[in-house]
């Protein structure tokens, strides 16, 4: 969903890294700070379901304007519901974390479309996702020189099924430590082949630090997720955001989110898989 107004706010998208876990029950915290055109505070929810065995968990909050102090105020007493393809209703209960929801039921089955519902402020708001299936295994992770330069890249390790689309993110550390940029791929031109695509060196346009470029002697990890078309366009649109929109658009937009109505965010339902490996000398 994209606002265009004179106004121009900020406002920070809290990621949770994806392990094996749910992104919102990972250690480490991702915060991503967009300059956005934007005339008020909006809803921003974060939802997140992983074929991991763990619950649903949804972050309300609202964005802030950029003469605000970077505190995102919570937003308590929404009632959030989740449901399933194959007949499943559930409440997600706000945990002692304001404006943090959790499920107890329904886990995340490849293949099951589940529908996301909060309402807030009067308002409701719906977004559904399918969690894809197959499920397409990272079956390794090796690192290498870019093509230009000394710089070192990981390499995801998997083999694209052949035939319908398919959408991946991934997520990087370098010691333990999240690196900021959101990597995305699919197969548009590699439909059914093996894949031999870095994820990019570090210290880009995302990240904004050197801290994230690879080294020998590294531990490196990739966490690859499975997901669906719309997600894959909203962390698309992100990015486009977060590299301020491309040679083509004046302004950054705010990302293209799944849910109805007018607020920010993402409701996504995911494979989560990962790979560990020590940077060897290149």
């Amino acid at each position: 969903m994209t606002f265009k107004t004179t106004m121009k706010n900020r406002f920070t998208f809290r990621f949770l890294a994806a392990a094996t876990t749910l992104l919102l029950t990972a250690s480490c915290q991702k915060v991503i700070t967009l300059d956005l055109t934007e005339t008020a505070p909006r809803l921003t929810i974060e939802g997140n379901l992983a074929d991991d065995g763990q619950p649903c968990t949804v972050l309300l909050s609202r964005s802030v304007s950029y003469t605000d102090t970077n505190v995102f105020p919570a937003v308590s007493g929404a009632v959030v519901t989740l449901s399933t393809d194959a007949g499943g209703l559930e409440t997600l209960r706000e945990t002692s974390t304001p404006g943090q929801y959790r499920g107890s039921t329904i886990l995340g089955q490849p293949g099951r479309r589940y529908t996301l519902r909060v309402e807030a402020d009067g308002q409701a708001y719906v977004a559904a996702s399918t969690l894809p299936s197959p499920v397409v295994p990272l079956t390794g992770l090796h690192a290498q020189k870019a093509a230009i330069g000394t710089n070192i890249q990981a390499v995801p390790e998997y083999l694209d099924p052949a035939g319908p689309r398919n959408y991946y993110l991934f997520r990087q550390y370098r010691n333990g430590l999240l690196n900021k940029s959101i990597y995305l791929q699919n197969d548009e031109f590699t439909d059914g082949k093996a894949n031999v695509r870095g994820l990019g060196v570090g210290g880009g346009p995302n990240s904004g630090t050197d801290a994230d470029k690879l080294a020998t002697g590294d531990s490196l990890r990739v966490d690859m997720q499975n997901v669906d078309a719309d997600v894959y366009e909203y962390f698309r649109t992100l990015n486009l955001a977060l590299q301020g929109g491309g040679m083509a658009t004046a302004s950054p937009s705010n990302p293209k989110s799944n849910f109805t109505g007018n607020v920010l965010g993402y409701f996504s339902a995911h494979s989560v898989r990962h790979r560990t490996v020590l940077v060897p000398v290149l």
